[in-house]
C-alpha cells in the first residue's frame, strides 16, 4: 500500500479538499438565501470534485490524511472569513 503513495497524488487531494469545503460552505449560504441555481451549479461542482477524492482514496487509504487536512482548512478558512463580516 506504501508503494502506491504519491506525494502529488496527496497534494492534489488536499488542496482539492480545501475547495471543496470553501465551495461546500458557499453552497449553504446560496441554499440558505434561496438562491436555486447558484446551489445546483456549486453542488455540481462539489459532487465533482468530490468523486475524484473518493476515486483516490479507495486506492489508498492513506489519502484519506490529506483529504481530512484540507477539509479542515477549508472549513477554518470560510469560518475565519466570515467572521469578519
Amino acid at each position: 500500500m506504501l508503494h502506491d503513495f504519491s506525494w502529488t497524488t496527496a497534494l492534489i487531494i488536499f488542496v482539492t479538499y480545501v475547495v471543496i469545503d470553501i465551495l461546500y460552505a458557499l453552497y449553504v449560504i446560496c441554499v440558505s438565501k434561496r438562491q436555486a441555481a447558484k446551489a445546483a451549479i456549486v453542488s455540481s461542482f462539489l459532487y465533482s470534485l468530490g468523486a475524484y477524492g473518493v476515486i483516490s482514496y479507495s486506492k489508498n487509504p492513506l489519502y484519506v490524511v490529506p483529504l481530512a487536512v484540507g477539509a479542515f482548512l477549508g472549513t477554518y478558512i470560510v469560518v475565519k472569513y466570515n467572521a469578519r463580516d
